[in-house]
């Protein structure tokens, strides 16, 4: 075998460490700390170490699901819609689910959620408290989602879709017919998806993937 070719998974493995263990940019998180999240009959309260509670009044008819907070970042699923609060911004932030909408699994992080329906991919940044939304296809289907520290992923039966705190939006890789997803694993700056032809990585502050051969 050729010294080059033999060396080859570690020249990638190399690449990978080198990708996932650059120190993001220096980005101020706000102030907040760690945040509680409290439903009641009608509203829902993020509490952080900023101050006092700040609220959310439910709707007539709205139920609330499921609720959590991590880090900066607080979630609510309701009967009619999602949302994210943000400590540094103090604010509560809402993105309204469809008719035949249904959630499926949530991925909650210090600094970002990544959930998804039947229908669409949602991503919430807590930095600038905003929800970001992608439309699945006809016979698109999530199949795992998988985050750590700033970075996490959507992987569906034809692509990969990487949501970050620092960067706007989904970012997509395609599958190919033939490609299979072996395992996704993560740091706190990138997540890495290995396939049966590839590996490819997607890093906190890119705005696209990176693919190792």
């Amino acid at each position: 075998m050729p010294r080059s070719i033999a060396l080859m998974p570690a020249m990638i493995m190399v690449f990978i460490a080198g990708l996932l263990l650059t120190p993001p940019l220096s980005q101020s998180q706000g102030g907040g700390g760690q945040v509680t999240v409290t439903p009641t009959a009608d509203k829902v309260i993020a509490w952080s170490a900023a101050g006092g509670g700040i609220e959310e009044s439910l709707q007539p008819g709205e139920s609330v699901i499921t609720s959590g907070a991590r880090g900066h970042t607080g979630f609510v699923q309701t009967s009619t819609r999602l949302l994210g609060f943000s400590a540094g911004l103090r604010q509560w932030r809402e993105v309204s689910l469809g008719v035949e909408e249904r959630i499926g699994r949530h991925q909650l992080l210090p600094f970002l959620i990544l959930a998804h329906s039947n229908q669409q991919v949602y991503g919430f940044q807590e930095t600038r408290g905003h929800w970001t939304a992608l439309s699945l296809g006809p016979n698109e289907k999530v199949v795992q989602l998988r985050g750590h520290g700033h970075v996490a992923v959507a992987i569906t039966n034809e692509r990969a879709l990487g949501f970050s705190t620092y960067t706007g939006g989904f970012f997509t890789i395609a599958w190919t017919p033939e490609e299979r997803v072996l395992s996704v694993d993560g740091s706190q700056n990138g997540m890495v998806v290995r396939t049966s032809s590839r590996t490819v990585i997607f890093k906190s502050q890119s705005t696209g993937w990176t693919e190792a051969r």
